[in-house]
């Protein structure tokens, strides 16, 4: 039983090193970074006022947000998370190393491998671009910052005596700036999710219609499609809509971390489908 672990974990592990530290990923790293930045040029050049009396204290959160939300990113972002691992399985497939390869590795752990490849490699690069251009409008913006405001406690004096008796107080804060990396990781968690779900649905595509070019440019068109559906026939629908994933323009339970759950049930389904067309695939190759 431990051996058939550490066969698993070492096909699943192998497949990830190739992914993550190859040139794709890094792209689609660079890719995501670059987008941000111009889904936000209206911030890039603050006035001199702003600038002489000092930026808010969220300026560089503000612009990655507004980048977030932005028309380039939200359809480029199929695109990009395509890019790393959408032909692995299609590439194993017409060259024939999946025959030598499956020898060595196995049919399940291949599948899984796979799939795992998919979600973590379009999901990463995504995530890694997006924690770049957070760093690197820190980096540029912070310094001209202003200090974020004190959070400033008042207590009255029922208060007060409910605090002496032990009893729950009606402490009020108020003034609190919420801090920026607080605000950040939901966000960055739907944008990790969006680029595996994308991923998947990219390489899926590809097997499907054995085409690079259905690869790379499905799952865009599918996006696309989502988007003009869901915004002009069905808006009850809206939580299938991308660009709603990212500008919340109407309700979600628990904001982007009710989208993360959503996201998440999304990306197992597409998970178990792929694993699915995998085999499929290669069964079907095998009795020819």
């Amino acid at each position: 039983m431990e051996k058939t672990w550490i066969h698993w974990l070492r096909a699943i592990f192998s497949e990830l090193e190739r992914g993550i530290f190859s040139p794709a990923f890094g792209c689609s790293a660079a890719a995501t970074v670059a987008v941000l930045f111009l889904g936000s040029t209206s911030l890039w050049f603050p006035s001199e006022e702003a600038l002489v009396s000092g930026l808010s204290w969220d300026y560089d959160w503000t612009m990655l947000d507004t980048g977030c939300k932005s028309e380039a990113f939200i359809f480029c972002l199929p695109l990009i998370a395509a890019f790393p691992a959408a032909l692995s399985v299609l590439t194993d497939l017409r060259s024939g190393f999946i025959k030598s390869y499956l020898g060595r590795c196995g049919l399940r752990p291949y599948i899984v491998s796979k799939v795992i490849l998919s979600a973590v490699s379009g999901g990463g690069s995504i995530f890694f671009g997006y924690m770049g251009a957070a760093g690197l409008m820190f980096m540029i913006y912070g310094p001209l910052e202003q200090t974020p405001p004190k959070a400033e406690v008042s207590l009255d004096m029922e208060a007060l005596s409910q605090l002496l008796s032990g009893e729950e107080t009606g402490l009020a804060v108020s003034g609190a700036a919420p801090g920026r990396w607080e605000a950040m990781w939901p966000q960055a968690l739907v944008v990790f999710l969006a680029g595996a779900l994308f991923a998947m649905l990219a390489a899926i595509l590809g097997l499907l219609f054995g085409s690079r070019y259905m690869a790379f440019g499905g799952a865009f068109m599918v996006s696309y499609v989502l988007i003009i559906l869901t915004e002009r026939f069905l808006s009850g629908l809206y939580t299938l809509n991308p660009r709603e994933w990212f500008r919340q323009e109407h309700y979600w339970e628990g904001g982007y971390m009710g989208c993360a759950g959503f996201l998440l049930e999304l990306s197992v389904l597409m998970a178990l489908g792929y694993g699915q067309i995998i085999f499929r695939k290669i069964m079907g190759g095998s009795r020819r």
